[in-house]
């Protein structure tokens, strides 16, 4: 997946997760319904301040927009990645070791299962 089309993907989970529509996301960046929607479909990259306008309207750091490594594999593992960065970072320090304490074991079953 091309580093605009995973950008795509993870704006259109986020704005999916937030239960936003292209229009409500146009409102609170400032920006036109076209303009997000080629976005999202990876057609071109918003600039800099316009990504930071869409970290403030999805409540994430700009950070999140610029995830790599196994996002490239496919578009529902870039969906399930951004789902689980959201979820981890609404955890407390407590609650999140213990998430990376199961996320561990299921690292390392799946390990030995291969």
């Amino acid at each position: 997946m091309s580093a605009t089309k995973n950008f795509g993907t993870i704006l259109r989970e986020l704005r999916s997760l937030r239960q936003l529509t292209q229009e409500d996301l146009a409102l609170r960046t400032d920006r036109s319904v076209d303009a997000v929607s080629q976005w999202e479909r990876g057609v071109y990259w918003p600039n800099f301040e316009t990504l930071v306008r869409l970290g403030r309207a999805l409540d994430v750091p700009v950070r999140v927009f610029f995830q790599e490594g196994d996002l490239a594999q496919s578009e529902q593992r870039a969906m399930l990645e951004v789902q689980a960065g959201l979820i981890l970072s609404g955890l407390s320090d407590t609650d999140l070791k213990v998430a990376i304490e199961q996320l561990k074991a299921l690292a390392k079953r799946s390990q030995s299962a291969s």
